[in-house]
């Protein structure tokens, strides 16, 4: 499959979800500034969305970068991925607008449960169809990356899931710092080489 059309595909869906993502902000009817204090949350849920989604995305660039091939498989995860993906829009809108009720807080951490394990699979099959393909340093660069191995170390997927139902139960709001912290410890530490690929 062509990898450069897989690519502006996933862009294009990538670009059209945070466009989204800002479109549910409501402008305040006032203008005073005090006018805008209500939509912090809101501010701060997208905020988070919007690096979470770019850091991903810088991620992703390095597999597609790094990889000599996009088979079916990856192909369809890819997709699966970006599905799950697509109703960040939604979650994160839902949340900004009750940061401290549990529903939208579950719903949000259902949807990047979805995306994790989509994305997980994703960095899976593109080492995995590189390795197979006779290309072992490309599986070995993607399987260095700190995102995939987080996301395949069963010890620290399962503090951070109990970590998670904890923050569920008792302080639903506290599921977007979680959210960060991976963003900033996890996902927004690339590999050396992500800057000189081209």
């Amino acid at each position: 499959m062509n990898k450069g059309r897989v690519e502006a595909f996933t862009d294009a869906i990538i670009a059209i979800i945070l466009t989204i993502m800002i479109l549910e902000f409501k402008v305040p009817e006032s203008t005073k500034l005090s006018a805008i204090i209500p939509d912090i949350p809101f501010i701060v849920s997208y905020a988070i969305g919007y690096f979470f989604i770019g850091t991903a995305w810088y991620n992703h660039h390095y597999m597609f970068s790094k990889t000599k091939l996009v088979t079916q498989r990856v192909f369809w995860t890819n997709i699966a991925w970006m599905f799950a993906t697509s109703f960040l829009p939604v979650a994160t809108a839902w949340v900004g607008e009750h940061i401290n009720s549990r529903g939208p807080q579950i719903f949000y951490a259902i949807i990047y449960t979805l995306w994790s394990i989509t994305y997980a699979l994703l960095t899976y099959y593109i080492a995995a169809d590189n390795e197979k393909a006779g290309h072992p340093e490309i599986a070995k660069s993607i399987r260095s990356m700190r995102i995939y191995r987080f996301m395949t170390n069963w010890k620290t997927l399962l503090i951070h899931l109990v970590l998670l139902v904890l923050t569920l139960i008792f302080i639903p709001a506290l599921q977007l710092a979680l959210v960060l912290i991976q963003i900033i410890f996890v996902g927004s530490r690339f590999n050396k080489d992500s800057d000189k690929l081209f």
